[in-house]
C-alpha cells in the first residue's frame, strides 16, 4: 500500500512481466485483490481503476469514459495513458441485450446488470454455457450466480436435498460428501449405498432415500441443511488445495497454521494437541497463564473453530483418510499411512498430535481406535467398537446352548461389523472368539462353552472329554486350555458345580452315563417307585437303591453304580435330595401309602372343566388329598402350562387338538431350521402366531424328540 503517485509508478515500472495488470484504488477501505483477476486477465500489461482512483488522478493520466466491468458491484475503469504506455478507448458494446441470455441467466441479467457485460466475455449465456464456463468467473461472481441459480431452480422445494443436490453449481455437485460435515448415520448410509458426491445424491427422490436403512425424516432435514450451508460456504479453491495435497506433508501445514496464530495461542495449542512435548490439560495451562480452565477452554475452541474455517489443509486430512479407509480388506494402523501416502510423514512420531487433529478437524468422520495396544485409522469411535466387542461375546455366550458350529460363530459375529468398517471382521472374531471353547461333533466343531472363568473352561474340558476326569487331570487340560494356571481346589469347586460326580474326585457330564438316557431315565422311575412304596420317612441311600434295583430284578449294565443314579435322579427332580447322595420322598402320606399327584392333578383338572391357577390347583389338591408337602406338579402329556401359573389338560384346553398336532410340529420344526437360529419364548409369536401359546408349545415341543428346550427359554432343534 502506498500513499505517493511516485511510488505507484514506481512500482508499476518495475514490473519485468508484460503480462501483469494491476488495479489502483484510493480509498479508505482496502479492496481484495484476488477479487479483480479475472477481469484484469482480460487486459495485460494495462491498470485498472476503481472510481476513487479515477477521481484522484491529475488531468495528464487519462482513462476510459465508460466501465469495462464490474467488482462487487463497483465500477472498473481501464487506465489509457500515464503509465507506460498507450491505449484507446475500449470497444466496450452496450450490455448485451436481454434476448442474448435465456433461462435464469436473463432473470439474473435483469437484477444484477453490472455483471452483464463479463458474463457476455465468458461465454455464460443460458444454463448449459453456464454448466460449462462457470469456472471462468471469479470466486465472488461464481458464489454469488451458483446461488441465484440454486434458488431459483429448487423453487418450493426448499425441504428436498435431492433437488438442492439437482441445482447445485459445478463446485458444489462435484464436491465428495466425505469433505461435508454430515453426521455419522448419514455418513455410514451414503458409504453402503456408494453415494460418494453431491451429483449422486441428485440422481435420487426424497422417497428413494426414505427407504435406505437407518434413513428417516430427520436425516433428510439434517441433509438439506449440510448441502445449504455447503452452498453458503462458496467454491473451494481447487488450486490451493492440489499444491497443498501434493506438495506440503500434513504436519508442515500445522506449523504453518499457528504461525498464524497470536503467541499466547500457538503456544496453547500445541500444549494441547502435545506437539513435539507432552499433552496438558486445561487445568495446568490455565495455571501458567493465571487464568481459569474455561478461559483456555474458549480460547483453544476459538482458534480451532478459526483455522476450520480458514485454512484447508483439514479438509484434505479428512478427504484423505476416507479415501485410505474406503472398501478395505485389512485395518489400517496410524503408521500405514505414511507408507501410503508421503502428505502423511512423521506422524507415527506424533500420535498424540495426530490423534488431536482427527478428533478436532475430521467433522467426527474418521477416528483412531485402539486395539490391544495398536492405533488403527477407522470410520468406527473406539465407543462404538468397544460395544460391538461387548456385543460378539454376548452373541457368542448364547450360542452355546445352540451348539453352534465355528463357521456359525464366525458369521454371527462378522455381522455385527458394520459396513463401512468390514475390514474389522477378522480383528473382532480373532478377540471375541479367544473365549470361545469348541469340541469336535461329527466332524464339525462345536461350541460347547464361552468364558474365560475357571467353570467354562473346565465345563469344555469335561464336555470335550470322552470319559469322567479326576480334578487333577482337569486341572492340567484345563491350564492348556486356558493358556493359565488353574488352582485345584478352584477347579474341583467348578467341576462340582458344572458338572456330575461319578465317583471319588472323578466328575463328567450326562454323556458319560454308562446307559442310553432312555435306560438311566427308567432305572430312575423304578428307584422312585421304591422310594414312594416304602417308609414315608425312610432315607435312601444309591447303593441300597441300586440293591433294591437288583432285587427287583432290573436289569442294568454292571457300569451302572451308586454315583450315576444319584445323578439320574438329579435329572427327573421327582425326589428330595439329603446331599451325599442319600434321598427321600419327603410326602407325609398317611401309613405310608404311596400318594399318586398326578393323577388327582389330571382329575381335578378334569372335574373342573377348564384350566386352573397353580395356586388353585395346589389348594383342591390338598382339600382331597390332606396332603401339603413336597407337592411339585409335572409336566406331562396330558398335563400342560398354559401361562406360568395356569395348568390345563392337553387337547381338550388347546385350539389345535392332538390328531392336527404332529403337523403343527412339523411346522415349528421347519421354521426353525429356515432361521438358522433358536427362538426365545418371547419371540415364539413370530413361529405360530396365536395358535397356542408359546408355554403350552414349550410343553408340546418337549415332548418331540427333534425339539429341545433350554434352561433359559429358548426353543431350539435337538440336531443344533
Amino acid at each position: 500500500m502506498s500513499h505517493s503517485l511516485e511510488d505507484v509508478l514506481h512500482a508499476w515500472s518495475s514490473f519485468d512481466d508484460d503480462n501483469k495488470s494491476a488495479v489502483l484504488h484510493v480509498g479508505f477501505e482496502r479492496r481484495v485483490a484476488r477479487s479483480f483477476e479475472d477481469l484484469a486477465s482480460q487486459f495485460p500489461g494495462m491498470v485498472l481503476l476503481t472510481p476513487g482512483a479515477k477521481g484522484a488522478l491529475p488531468d495528464s493520466f487519462t482513462t476510459s469514459i465508460g466501465q469495462i466491468g464490474s467488482v462487487n458491484d463497483e465500477s472498473v475503469f481501464l487506465a489509457l495513458e500515464g503509465w507506460g504506455y498507450s491505449a484507446s478507448e475500449p470497444n466496450r458494446s452496450s450490455p448485451a441485450t436481454l434476448v442474448t441470455f435465456s433461462g435464469w441467466i436473463g432473470s439474473f441479467v435483469l437484477e444484477h446488470p453490472q455483471h452483464t457485460d463479463l458474463l457476455t466475455q465468458v461465454g455464460v449465456l443460458d444454463d448449459d454455457s453456464y454448466l460449462e464456463l462457470e469456472c471462468a468467473l471469479g470466486s465472488e461472481l461464481r458464489l454469488q450466480i451458483g446461488l441465484y441459480r440454486s434458488n431459483f431452480l429448487v423453487g418450493d422445494d426448499g425441504d428436498d436435498p435431492t433437488a438442492r443436490a439437482r441445482a447445485a453449481p459445478p463446485w458444489l455437485a462435484s464436491q465428495n460428501l466425505n469433505n461435508l460435515d454430515l453426521t455419522v448415520r448419514i455418513g455410514n448410509v451414503f458409504r453402503r449405498r456408494a453415494l460418494k458426491t453431491v451429483s449422486d445424491v441428485g440422481s435420487l427422490t426424497v422417497t428413494e432415500m426414505l427407504n435406505f436403512q437407518n434413513f428417516g425424516r430427520t436425516s433428510i432435514q439434517k441433509l438439506n441443511d449440510i448441502f445449504h450451508r455447503a452452498l453458503l460456504a462458496g467454491p473451494r479453491d481447487t488450486e490451493l488445495e492440489m499444491a497443498l495435497s501434493s506438495t506440503e506433508r500434513l504436519l508442515d501445514a500445522v506449523h504453518n497454521s499457528l504461525a498464524t496464530c497470536s503467541e499466547r495461542e500457538r503456544d496453547i495449542l500445541v500444549r494441547r494437541m502435545g506437539l513435539e512435548r507432552p499433552v496438558e490439560t486445561l487445568a495446568e495451562i490455565g495455571e501458567s497463564y493465571g487464568i481459569t480452565r474455561e478461559r483456555i477452554r474458549q480460547i483453544e475452541a476459538k482458534v480451532v473453530d478459526r483455522l476450520v474455517r480458514r485454512e484447508i489443509w483439514d479438509d484434505v486430512l479428512a478427504s484423505k483418510l476416507q479415501v485410505m479407509l474406503a472398501d478395505r480388506e485389512f485395518p489400517l494402523p496410524l503408521i500405514g499411512a505414511e507408507a501410503i501416502d508421503p502428505w502423511f510423514s512423521g506422524v507415527a512420531a506424533h500420535r498424540e498430535a495426530i490423534r488431536y487433529l482427527i478428533a478436532n478437524m475430521c467433522n467426527a468422520a474418521v477416528h483412531l481406535v485402539e486395539i490391544d495396544g495398536i492405533e488403527y485409522l477407522s470410520f468406527l469411535s473406539q465407543d462404538v467398537w468397544q460395544e460391538i466387542v461387548a456385543s460378539s461375546r454376548q452373541i457368542l455366550s448364547s450360542g452355546v446352548d445352540s451348539r453352534w458350529t465355528e463357521q456359525d460363530c464366525q458369521h454371527y459375529v462378522k455381522l455385527l461389523v458394520p459396513d463401512e468398517a468390514r475390514e474389522f471382521g477378522a480383528l473382532l472374531w480373532e478377540i471375541a472368539s479367544k473365549w470361545c471353547h469348541f469340541a469336535d461333533d461329527a466332524g464339525e466343531r462345536t461350541l460347547i462353552s464361552y468364558g474365560r472363568g475357571v467353570d467354562q473352561v473346565v465345563e469344555a474340558v469335561l464336555l470335550e472329554s470322552d470319559q469322567p476326569l479326576h480334578y487333577s487331570e482337569i486341572a492340567v487340560k484345563a491350564a492348556g486350555r486356558g493358556g493359565r494356571e488353574m488352582d485345584e481346589r478352584r477347579v474341583h469347586n467348578a467341576a462340582a458345580e458344572v458338572g456330575y460326580l461319578f465317583g471319588s474326585g472323578i466328575y463328567g457330564m450326562l454323556k458319560h452315563m454308562s446307559v442310553p438316557r432312555t435306560v438311566w431315565e427308567s432305572l430312575a422311575e423304578e428307584a422312585y417307585e421304591i422310594i414312594t412304596e416304602g417308609p414315608v420317612d425312610r432315607q435312601w441311600h444309591t447303593s441300597e437303591l441300586i440293591d433294591a434295583l437288583a432285587e427287583r430284578g432290573v436289569g442294568f449294565s454292571d457300569n451302572f453304580d451308586k454315583y450315576q443314579l444319584d445323578i439320574a435322579l438329579k435329572e427327573i427332580g421327582q425326589l428330595h435330595s439329603l446331599g451325599r447322595m442319600v434321598w427321600t420322598s419327603g410326602d407325609a402320606a398317611t401309613e405310608g401309602a404311596r400318594v399318586d399327584i398326578r393323577q388327582a392333578v389330571i382329575a381335578i383338572l378334569q372335574n373342573a372343566g377348564e384350566p386352573l391357577s397353580t395356586a388353585e390347583l395346589r389348594q383342591r389338591v390338598v382339600a382331597v388329598r390332606g396332603i401339603n408337602q413336597g407337592m411339585e406338579f409335572q409336566v406331562r402329556d396330558p398335563l400342560i402350562k398354559l401361562d406360568s401359573q395356569l395348568w390345563a389338560l392337553n387337547d381338550r384346553d388347546l385350539s389345535i387338538k392332538r390328531p392336527d398336532q404332529p403337523a403343527f410340529l412339523d411346522s415349528i420344526v421347519n421354521q426353525l431350521r429356515a432361521r438358522m437360529k433358536p427362538a426365545h419364548i418371547t419371540e415364539c409369536f413370530k413361529l405360530i402366531g396365536d395358535a397356542v401359546p408359546a408355554r403350552a408349545l414349550f410343553c408340546l415341543a418337549a415332548a418331540d424328540p427333534r425339539l429341545r428346550v433350554t434352561q433359559d427359554r429358548f426353543l431350539t432343534l435337538s440336531e443344533w
